[in-house]
């Protein structure tokens, strides 16, 4: 090849991939034809490619039009090549197309298959009835699960009114489709059958086209009655539980596992001092302070053990001190439990609890009762020996008395020794009073002198003074002399209390005569005497002066409480009253109302005096009972001082043989003067009835230590004469035998 030949093959292979590339410049005459004649080939050639593009660009628009008019889409370059197009005849270019199309619609339906049952699927399977709409409500497809739940068959069709199926006609409110429809949104919303037995909940969901326009909607329905119906049964329940709670006398609270409290009913409410919404989600322990003997808080202490993951605790019949929100401090009885869920795991607890303030007082009264009645009956047998030996002393200094010269100086130390002798009796029947009570044993006073003696009694040493006003016309009373003083005693230590640093007390005692038409309570018509102890102390405040007779309440530190309980007792065992007036700051006054006995009774105890110028003008014989060796003495001495015939005995059984011994004699006893006590042997309640069958005119005396025993106080209904109370002195003993004595004549 000659050089002129390589340079235009080179340029040659460069043109094609250059074919912009230009003719080499050369001066050769010998390229100059070649040259010339490539130029006119490459124009040739751009006027053929022109004309082939023209044609392909014509054909296939062409085909385009006939795959057009058949219904189907154009073809595209990539489906059927130049080449191609130009080789093929129009029939064979539809074929083609044809094929192709059918190739891609039997993957298209392969698709859209799957997609529909992937749908079908998902439609089965969601748990829900589904159902499509149309725009007009027209039914458009369900899935198997939408007809159970509407109970429709599954051949009711398409193309209907969703009224007709599910509302059964009517236009329900609140219709989630319309709302849908309304909104653009999707849309929740409840439904209930059409015959009312079945609830739903409902969600429609809007389904748009191209230009976002709303042609269908898909409805999801989940049947939730079992649910509904749950939560009636729940909320029934929940209203039974309430009024439940609500009726019982124990506080009740529950709380989550968190120890945070979910319920509280109105009795918690009452006694923890916290409202239920105020209470509610809050911390058990910030509520419930609970408190040991020991002050310490034991509220976390016991809600840790009850919800303890494994082996919770049951708290039971715990007593512990509750402080309320207020600040009130109770006594309450608590048991906590852990809740379980129905996997046995602790899923909260519950703490009921009640006020035992009550029961706590009146186990310390009961208590506090049983060791009065233990101090009580010590005491009671105390002032029964001491009235025995008060009996010998009073006995003997009242001989001795009669004895002496009126005059002398040793009459005048026996005088005094007596009057101690009587303060002394006045003490032992305090102390009778508090051990055993009972009804007095009344006899016709003066209360005025009553009054005397007892304020100089509790005056002794005080610096109290006392102004004390007495009627002179002051009616007589029958009082138990013993109990009436210690009234009067009680009240005066009261008054003297109040006033510490001294001051004055007031008493007065007037007579009074009230008629139906009187303010004062609980008080029938008729005469009585009034007495008014007034002081000048602090007062009582307005929420103590309802108590203040009631046994055991005090406001003393070191007060028992049972002063004035027994003065109110006293009073109205006397079918008396006693009331109180008291404001703070004002002093307080008590007001004794006791029936009178009348003006011309006030001569009944005025017996003669028993003096030395009497003794030995007595006549008859005695026949004396009592246990204690020296009362027997003494009695038999101031007896047959008085010119009395006397016998002794030990005891009852002795007593009947003697008295038998005297009757068969022809020497009968005159008078029997019995002890009713006699310990290990036959007292003279029982000797009596005995003594009343061998001789029914006998003339019994009924005497004791125990000044208010009951039998004393209705000594006749026993079938005794009199009574002859101890300590007794010669003028005692000698009214008893000679008032005995005067009825046997009168009979």
């Amino acid at each position: 090849m000659t050089k002129i030949g390589k340079e235009i093959t080179t340029w040659v292979e460069q043109r094609r991939k250059n074919p912009d590339l230009p003719l080499p410049k050369t001066d050769s005459a010998e390229m100059q034809p070649l040259l010339a004649l490539i130029d006119e080939l490459e124009q040739e050639n751009r006027k053929l490619r022109c004309r082939h593009g023209a044609a392909i660009s014509y054909i296939r628009g062409k085909v385009d039009q006939l795959l057009e008019v058949i219904g189907t889409v154009p073809l595209r370059p990539e489906e059927l090549d130049d080449a191609t197009l130009i080789s093929l005849d129009p029939i064979g270019i539809v074929s083609e197309s044809f094929r192709r199309i059918l190739e891609n619609s039997r993957a298209t339906n392969d698709k859209l298959h799957l997609a529909m049952q992937e749908i079908k699927g998902i439609l089965e399977s969601v748990g829900g009835g589904v159902l499509v709409l149309d725009c007009h409500k027209k039914i458009v497809s369900y899935n198997q699960r939408c007809c159970e739940m509407m109970g429709w068959s599954h051949e009711n069709g398409t193309d209907r009114s969703c009224r007709d199926f599910i509302c059964r006609g009517d236009h329900p409110q609140g219709c989630v489709f319309d709302e849908m429809m309304r909104t653009g949104r999707l849309t929740k919303g409840s439904y209930c059958g059409g015959d009312g037995q079945r609830h739903f909940d409902v969600v429609a969901s809007p389904i748009r086209d191209s230009q976002g326009t709303i042609v269908r909607a898909v409805l999801l329905y989940h049947d939730i009655t079992e649910l509904v119906e749950a939560k009636a049964a729940v909320a029934q329940e929940k209203e039974r539980l309430f009024f439940t709670l609500a009726s019982i006398a124990e506080g009740v609270i529950a709380t989550n596992r968190h120890g945070r409290i979910s319920l509280m009913n109105q009795v918690a409410e009452r006694l923890t001092g916290w409202r239920s919404s105020q209470a509610l989600g809050r911390p058990l322990c910030d509520v419930l302070q609970v408190f040991n003997s020991e002050d310490q808080h034991i509220c976390l202490d016991i809600l840790g053990n009850v919800l303890l993951e494994e082996d919770p605790e049951q708290v039971v019949g715990s007593n512990a001190t509750l402080r309320s929100r207020t600040g009130e401090k109770l006594f309450f009885a608590m048991s906590a439990a852990p809740i379980l869920s129905q996997e046995k795991s602790v899923a909260g607890a519950i703490v009921v609890f009640r006020d035992i303030t009550k029961e706590k007082k009146l186990e310390e009264e009961m208590a506090k009762s049983s060791r009065i009645e233990s101090i009580g009956q010590l005491a009671g047998g105390i002032a029964h020996d001491f009235n025995n030996l008060l009996t010998a002393m009073l006995g003997n200094v009242s001989l001795a008395k009669m004895m002496t010269d009126c005059d002398s100086k040793v009459h005048q130390l026996l005088s005094q020794t007596e009057k101690a002798s009587a303060r002394a009796r006045d003490l032992t029947q305090q102390l009778l009073t508090f051990a055993r009570g009972g009804n007095p044993v009344k006899s016709l006073s003066s209360l005025g002198e009553l009054l005397k003696e007892s304020v100089d009694f509790s005056l002794s040493g005080s610096k109290v003074r006392c102004e004390l006003t007495v009627a002179e016309d002051l009616w007589p009373a029958e009082v138990d002399q013993g109990q009436f003083g210690q009234v009067i005693q009680n009240l005066i230590l009261n008054a003297v209390q109040a006033m510490p640093e001294g001051g004055l007390l007031r008493i007065n005692a007037e007579n009074r005569s009230l008629d139906g038409r009187s303010l004062v309570p609980q008080v029938t018509s008729g005469n009585y005497v009034q007495i008014t102890i007034r002081d000048q102390g602090p007062g009582i405040s307005s929420q103590d002066i309802n108590k203040i007779f009631d046994p055991y309440f005090t406001t003393k530190e070191l007060g028992q409480g049972l002063g004035l309980a027994i003065c109110y007792s006293i009073i109205k065992k006397h079918q008396g009253t006693i009331t109180v007036e008291s404001e703070p700051g004002w002093g307080t006054t008590f007001y004794i109302l006791l029936p009178a006995a009348g003006a011309d009774a006030a001569a009944a105890d005025t017996a003669p005096q028993v003096t030395e110028t009497s003794a030995g003008k007595g006549r008859g014989r005695v026949l004396i009972m009592d246990d204690e060796e020296v009362v027997r003495d003494v009695a038999a001495e101031m007896i047959s001082f008085l010119g009395y015939e006397v016998v002794e005995s030990c005891d009852g059984e002795e007593a009947l043989v003697l008295y038998a011994e005297a009757m068969e004699s022809g020497r009968p006893f005159d008078v029997v003067v019995m002890d009713l006590t006699i310990p290990g042997g036959m007292g003279g309640k029982e000797a009596v009835q005995k003594l009343h069958e061998l001789d029914p005119a006998a003339r019994v005396l009924a005497s004791s230590g125990y000044a208010n025993d009951p039998v004393l106080a209705d000594f006749s209904r026993y079938g005794f004469k009199g009574v002859v109370a101890k300590p007794y002195g010669v003028e005692g003993v000698a009214k008893a035998v000679e008032k005995a004595l005067q009825e046997q004549e009168e009979d």
